[in-house]
């Protein structure tokens, strides 16, 4: 009820008074009192309407998160993304915040007016993800890869490392190139297999390798063949590759030129290391079989690669060891006779 009509019910009851207080005064009393209680009501209700008023005033929710873009709920209603800010009824709430693989739940307790920020750091709960792979096969094998423009080796091969997106693979032959758009996924292997025409023609040779000691040929950080072998077949075309023995220190970079249907040779010439050479109590010494003086002898020039050494003292005899000169550094060898 307004002012207005409280002050209007006010004078009506003051007449209605009056006029029985002249009838009946026990009547003035109880009325006396039921005005009484109704003014106390009036009064409380005017007190109580301001409270109930502020308890209605809405909160302020601001949600952030890192990387941004999380889904948010709210009471189990969406709420868009993050960053974002709300008016909220004040009370207790169910906050949802969705990342990538990651969801996050906080119930909160808001009160009238309050303003309250949340923040969410998401990035910790992701993994780096394994990057893709690419298995290539090609008929005929031996054919030129590349992958977004660079060169990769020979087909079949294993191409690691990709990101997930999609990566352009060319395969190249004398007879032509073949292109292909590859989808690649995080920590998954997609396996692609091209068939280019198969000329006629041989597109393919050989190699002979003559070495004092086993090789390899390595191209593109891959064992092709060994000198063991009596040809080594390779894609018609220039090859650069490693000649290599890590048992003697010998690596030498070559550059072949295949021929389709014929055979190239490549020798070895094995380079010069140094040998030091020593007895107690003293000796002769024969390098495979040719003597070369009395111990002590030091820094004889000879071959990289295997070679027999013999000691002979008039009283205590002769003695022969096997010996690998090495390439790098000072190969030592040195013996007690007495022993």
């Amino acid at each position: 009820m307004r002012s207005g009509d409280d002050e209007s019910a006010r004078a009506r009851c003051a007449r209605a008074l009056r006029l029985l207080s002249s009838e009946n005064p026990s009547l003035v009393v109880m009325t006396a009192l039921v005005l009484s209680a109704a003014g106390a009501f009036n009064a409380v209700r005017a007190w109580y309407a301001p409270v109930g008023a502020a308890a209605a005033v809405p909160a302020r929710l601001s949600v952030d998160t890192q990387p941004p873009g999380a889904a948010l709920l709210i009471d189990g209603q969406a709420r868009g993304r993050a960053p974002a800010s709300f008016s909220i009824d004040p009370g207790a709430h169910t906050l949802v915040v969705r990342g990538t693989g990651v969801e996050r739940v906080v119930r909160l307790t808001l009160a009238a007016g309050a303003e309250v920020a949340q923040h969410f750091d998401l990035m910790s709960n992701v993994s780096a993800a394994e990057p893709g792979r690419l298995s290539i096969v090609t008929e005929p094998p031996g054919l030129r890869v590349a992958v977004d423009g660079r060169p990769q080796g020979v087909s079949p091969l294993i191409v690691d490392g990709l990101t997930a997106a999609e990566h352009t693979v060319t395969v190249a032959s004398d007879t032509g190139v073949a292109r292909r758009t590859i989808a690649v996924a995080n920590g998954a292997t997609k396996e692609v297999v091209f068939s280019l025409p198969q000329p006629t023609a041989p597109i393919a040779g050989w190699v002979a390798v003559t070495s004092p000691f086993p090789v390899e040929l390595v191209e593109h950080d891959e064992v092709v063949g060994t000198s063991g072998t009596a040809k080594i077949m390779l894609g018609a075309g220039k090859h650069d590759v490693i000649v290599r023995n890590e048992a003697v220190g010998y690596e030498e970079p070559r550059k072949i030129d295949i021929v389709p249907g014929r055979v190239a040779a490549l020798e070895v010439i094995a380079p010069d290391g140094l040998l030091s050479v020593n007895a107690r109590p003293w000796a002769d010494v024969l390098i495979d079989g040719a003597p070369v003086g009395q111990t002590p002898l030091a820094n004889l020039s000879l071959r990289v690669g295997p070679h027999q050494i013999t000691f002979r003292h008039p009283q205590l005899g002769e003695r022969t060891e096997q010996v690998v000169v090495n390439a790098k550094g000072v190969t030592r060898v040195a013996l007690d006779l007495a022993k």
